[in-house]
This record gives structure tokens, C-alpha cells and sequence, in this order.
């Protein structure tokens, strides 16, 4: 980059050595300020603007959360990519950073040339979103997840398309706020994390003014986000754990013991059925579908079809085949 085009990146840190350490980094690419604690952040990013902030937790006067809080409640300030770079290694510290809206928490010690990837990957998705007003690729190429986050960053108004094998869905966006969400036969919540499974097809973002009914309460925001993740990540490991779409299942020998969505699963398989036609007849998600079949099968409520249930399945889809004719 020129003088000119370089954008700022703001390093907040109260141990000299690692913003020396990360100004070394980054100054080549980046006009690097720094600051030594969060209230000192807090008054330079209002001042200089920076592109992206990478800042510490443990600081005197004002930590890296309070420092989040204050960035974020300034108009000025609110979409400005924020990453934590702190020694905390704890699994809930991290967690804690991700809810609250952080774009990425990395640990000390860490790898100079990965946290410049990062960075530089960030700040073009970013800069692209900002400079085009639109957004459009595929999902094998990017994750959704990321492109939600960039439209709650740059806090766009839209309606976010995407094309899929398993179906064409929409999220609509007021001020980066997912509002309503649509695909195939699910609306709402179950809608948007639906959408965050798909890994095939394409997405395009349409920023326009959007004068729809919303179906996702606004205060779920970040925190739907997660739950997203969390629960696309509990369907593929029991996708995983489960037989193949075309495999017969019956009720195994162990009897489900409870109500509720677990035994109308069980029921759905007396008589044999391939387990793509009970994802089509229960009226679940796959997202909720999956973990549910695993916890089925791993219980003994649902087995493997038996020899003989094999060929009365077959000849049943020979007769149906037959009356077609």
C-alpha cells in the first residue's frame, strides 16, 4: 500500500514489547497507532477513526471489555472491527468475547504471520462490503456466518438471497439486525439457522430499505449468531454418527420411554422408512432433526432394518412403482 491508501490499525496494550512487537508487524500495511490502556484507546479511536482495533483485556483504568462496550456505543466508532488479543486461554473468556460482538479473540502466545492473515482477510471482506454496498459469492467460498457479521459491522439495510440446493431462503437486515428470515417451509429463527448449515449454493446482498414483517426478535442479534454455530456444529457430528440418508431404520427393542418430539420420531419409522422420508414427514429442521435421530439410534429406540422388513419394502416400492404404470 502507499502512504495514502494505508489504512489504521489501533493497538491497545499496556506491555510496551507487544506493541513494538505488533507495530513491527504491521506497519508496513497499516498507519499503526497505539495506546497503552482503554481509556487512552477509547480516546483515539474517537479522534483517529482507526479501520480495525486489536486490544488486550487485562488493562489499568479500562480492560478490553469496557474499552469493546464504549467503541461500540458510539456511532462513530460502532462498526470498526474489533479483535481481542489477550494471554487468556480459558474456553468461557473466549466465549464471553465472541457474545459480545468481537470479531475474533486470539491467545498469547501467538503467530505473528496467522494474526496478519486474519487481519488482512477481515479488512478486505470488510472494505469490499463498505466500498461496493453489495456482497455476492459462494458459500463454499465463504462462510454465512462471516458475511452476517460483516452486515452487523457496517450495520446495513437488506436483504441478504441465497440460492441452494436445499432451497432458496432471504434474511432481512435493518441497521445490521437480522429482522426476518425465510427458507423452504421454515420462517424465523429456525429459518436463519437453517440458512447458517448450508454450505452449497450462492448469496448476494441487496442493500435497499426493507418494510417487512420481522420474525426474529431484535434483541437475539450476536447471541443468534452463536446459538447458530453452536447448533450447525451439533447436527454435523450427528450427521456423521448416523446412517446414510437411504438407510431403512424400524424401532429397535428398546422402547422410547419419554413424549415429545423423540417418541413422534420413533413413531414415524414403524414399518420401515428411509430416513430422507422421515426428515421430509417431521416437521423439524435438519438442524433439530439430526442430533434427535443420533440420540435415537444411540439409545436403542431406533435400529437397522431386519431381513425380512428389507424385502416387504421392496416389494412395497415395486407395487407403488407398478400402479404408477
Amino acid at each position: 500500500m502507499t502512504e495514502k491508501t494505508k489504512e489504521k490499525i489501533l493497538v491497545v496494550d499496556d506491555e510496551e514489547n507487544i506493541r513494538h512487537l505488533l507495530r513491527l508487524a504491521f506497519e508496513e500495511d497499516f498507519e499503526v497507532l497505539e495506546a497503552v490502556d482503554g481509556m487512552d484507546a477509547f480516546e483515539k479511536a474517537v479522534r483517529e477513526k482507526p479501520d480495525i482495533i486489536l486490544s488486550d483485556i487485562m488493562m489499568p483504568r479500562l480492560d478490553g471489555y469496557g474499552l469493546y462496550r464504549k467503541v461500540r456505543s458510539r456511532p462513530e466508532t460502532s462498526s470498526v472491527p474489533f479483535i481481542f488479543v489477550s494471554a487468556k486461554k480459558d474456553v468461557e473468556e473466549r466465549v464471553v468475547g465472541l457474545e459480545m460482538g468481537a470479531d475474533d479473540y486470539i491467545t498469547k502466545p501467538f503467530s505473528v504471520k496467522e494474526l496478519k492473515a486474519r487481519i488482512r482477510s477481515m479488512t478486505r471482506k470488510f472494505r469490499d462490503l463498505d466500498e461496493r454496498g453489495s456482497l455476492k459469492g459462494l458459500l463454499k467460498e465463504v462462510d454465512l456466518v462471516d458475511i452476517i457479521q460483516l452486515i452487523e459491522m457496517g450495520r446495513k439495510t437488506g436483504v441478504l438471497l441465497v440460492e441452494s440446493p436445499s432451497g432458496d431462503g432471504s434474511i432481512f437486515f435493518d441497521q445490521g439486525l437480522p429482522i426476518r428470515a425465510e427458507i423452504g417451509k421454515w420462517s424465523g429463527v429456525p429459518a436463519f439457522i437453517e440458512l447458517l448449515t448450508l454450505r452449497e449454493g450462492r448469496f448476494r446482498l441487496d442493500q435497499r430499505s426493507v418494510q417487512v414483517e420481522a420474525n426474529i426478535p431484535r434483541s437475539r442479534g450476536q447471541e443468534l449468531v452463536m446459538e447458530g454455530v453452536r447448533l450447525c456444529d451439533e447436527m454435523r457430528e450427528a450427521q456423521r454418527n448416523t446412517p446414510p440418508l437411504d438407510s431403512v431404520l424400524i424401532p429397535g427393542e428398546t422402547q422410547a420411554k419419554t413424549g415429545g418430539d423423540l417418541a413422534l420420531l420413533v413413531g414415524l419409522f414403524q414399518g420401515g422408512r428411509t430416513i430422507s422420508d422421515a426428515v421430509d414427514m417431521m416437521e423439524l429442521p435438519p438442524h433439530r432433526f439430526f442430533p434427535l435421530l443420533d440420540e435415537a439410534i444411540s439409545r436403542g429406540y431406533l435400529a437397522g432394518q431386519t431381513d425380512e422388513g428389507k424385502k416387504a419394502e421392496l416389494l412395497r416400492k415395486i407395487k407403488a412403482t407398478l400402479e404408477k404404470l
